[in-house]
């Protein structure tokens, strides 16, 4: 973009929040995200995690998400910072991982060297490497490439050359990550090794302990039918994606659309969330924990396919993932973020959930702390895309940004509190603008010139014209809709009003405990739309005295929340 989007509603807060008050400083906060580099060779040996190499590479990515959104000089000049240090953890080999001389690329922790295959060195690698590329592209600074490419001429020298493959490694849905960075160097640099390794590892995945996702996706089944149906082999699929960018292969897009496509029918709880137990089970009705990493990796490749298909159930859903499961991680505050969000439970800070990853020297770090900006950064990737004859407008919270062919944007009416939004488009000359009707909007209303005529839902609305900056009003149906829950939630209903879901805690005022929850009716009624309440709140209050709160603040001081209610059905 000319001039980067700049979010001037409650995800821009949030953003701004974690950009201030965790990006920046974390170094200082949590110095074992560079030390347990500079000292892996050193005795006594750091007591470490099998993933304690990842957080510098999670972090640098989130960063770089965040950064999109407006482009803090704060941020970057602390970014610059942390990546010529990180730079300096890379060893003359290329080997940036945390485990000393013996153990480097063999899955085996420096205490033990000669027991292989318990630890994710060539997933941490993966995911420094990706942070470098990401901030090489944004700053054209040829040193990030080079490191890349420094740490890729490792794996190449470590494996295939003879007998030894990455697989034997072990925790293949991990290891085997290196697929997509591998791509996205062919991609980059046109050199055929990065291509060959690629398609070694693609070999891997047909191997008995690996996933052989390819295979399964072409035999029509499900994602959680495969072997390995954990949320990290999602790395591998957005590698398949990467694959079909390089070099064209269909086989590539068919696997990485129909492993999307088969997680969103079979396991997207009512959040817009990913997994159960970390992995894919085939219901959404489950109530295991609902990771943050699961999500994020999941938006990553809806991203993905979004850029291929321009399926407007796409941003749909990461509209719905966004505005709850995404948001409904964070403290407000930006200072922390969960590990698991449940449908019905309590947030408990991942650093409390998850403590055992805490360190000394890291007490805040786990993968998912790591890991949490990307998922709130990463609407930059969908809020606006351009083709050569088409502008998509698929965010409706105010921002405004230009695009590369010069479209300058401004949207505004504090959605989704409000169900009204105004788009103000000016361009220099005639542009093709689709703007996204949301599925769930049954009846949506536009208003230009005045003039007002109805758009139909779950689609895009397209007009072509030069625009001149005049307004445009999008009124979207705020009805409140429900989800008939199954399974464990039969019985039950989870209550929206726009994108947002909406449930019930202890802290609303209201005189129930969670096991007294008056049944709610369906259709819901509604005593009005939508309202603001304390501490940023938004408040949905039904016909009988119950007031539910939307998920981002829902559970917020720590009470217990429920997102499935009682159901009562009525004629």
């Amino acid at each position: 973009m000319k001039e980067p989007l700049r979010l001037e509603d409650g995800v821009g807060r949030l953003a701004g929040n974690i950009r201030e008050k965790w990006l920046i400083g974390l170094r200082e906060s949590n110095p074992a995200i560079l030390d347990m580099f500079h000292e892996r060779d050193r005795k006594p040996y750091r007591d470490l995690l099998p993933w304690s190499g990842e957080f510098a590479g999670k972090y640098v990515t989130g960063a770089y998400y965040i950064y999109q959104l407006g482009r803090s000089q704060d941020l970057y000049q602390y970014m610059l910072g942390f990546l010529d240090e990180l730079l300096t953890c890379i060893d003359e080999d290329g080997y940036a991982g945390c485990y000393q001389r013996q153990c480097r690329l063999t899955g085996a922790f420096s205490q033990t060297p000669e027991k292989t295959g318990e630890t994710w060195d060539a997933w941490s690698h993966y995911h420094i490497m990706f942070g470098l590329f990401l901030w090489y592209r944004e700053t054209g600074d040829a040193r990030y490439l080079e490191a890349v490419e420094r740490i890729a001429g490792l794996f190449l020298r470590s494996f295939y050359r003879n007998s030894r493959r990455l697989a034997h490694i072990g925790s293949t849905e991990m290891n085997l990550a290196p697929i997509h960075i591998f791509a996205l160097l062919y991609q980059e640099t046109g050199k055929p090794e990065y291509l060959d390794f690629a398609r070694e590892i693609e070999e891997d995945l047909t191997l008995p302990e690996a996933g052989d996702y390819i295979r399964h996706s072409q035999a029509g089944l499900e994602f959680y039918q495969c072997p390995k149906p954990r949320w990290e082999s999602l790395h591998v699929i957005m590698g398949l994606a990467a694959l079909y960018d390089a070099v064209g292969e269909e086989k590539y897009r068919r696997a990485a659309e129909q492993i999307f496509y088969s997680i969103l029918k079979t396991d997207i709880h009512n959040t817009g969330a990913f997994s159960t137990n970390e992995q894919a089970v085939g219901t959404p009705f489950s109530s295991g924990s609902i990771e943050l990493c699961c999500v994020i990796a999941y938006n990553a490749l809806a991203c993905e396919i979004l850029k291929w298909t321009k399926d407007p159930r796409i941003p749909d859903f990461l509209e719905l993932s966004l505005y709850n499961a995404v948001m409904g991680s964070f403290s407000p505050s930006g200072s922390w973020s969960t590990y698991s969000t449940p449908m019905d439970g309590e947030k408990k800070a991942s650093r409390h959930d998850i403590v055992f990853q805490g360190r000394p020297g890291s007490p805040d770090l786990n993968c998912c702390s790591a890991n949490s900006a990307r998922g709130v950064g990463m609407v930059s990737e969908w809020a606006v895309m351009e083709e050569e004859d088409t502008l998509y407008l698929n965010y409706y919270g105010d921002f405004s940004c230009e695009t590369k062919s010069g479209v300058e944007i401004r949207v505004g009416g504090g959605y989704p509190a409000n169900s009204t939004v105004t788009v103000r488009l000016k361009s220099q000359g005639v542009r093709r603008v689709a703007f996204r009707i949301p599925a769930w909007s049954a009846h949506t209303t536009v208003q230009e010139g005045g003039e007002s005529f109805p758009v139909e839902a779950g689609g895009y609305w397209v007009a072509e014209r030069q625009w001149n900056g005049g307004e445009l009003k999008i009124s979207f149906d705020f009805t409140p809709r429900t989800l008939h829950g199954e399974g464990e939630c039969a019985g039950k209903l989870s209550v929206y009003a726009g994108p947002v879901l909406y449930g019930y805690d202890l802290s609303l005022g209201c005189p129930y405990s969670l096991d007294e929850v008056p049944a709610v009716a369906d259709p819901v009624q509604a005593q009005a739309a939508p309202e603001p309440g304390p501490r940023g709140r938004l408040l949905l209050r039904l016909e009988g005295g119950l007031t539910l709160c939307d998920f981002y603040h829902l559970g917020m001081t720590g009470s217990a929340y429920r997102t499935w209610l009682p159901c009562r059905e009525e004629a």
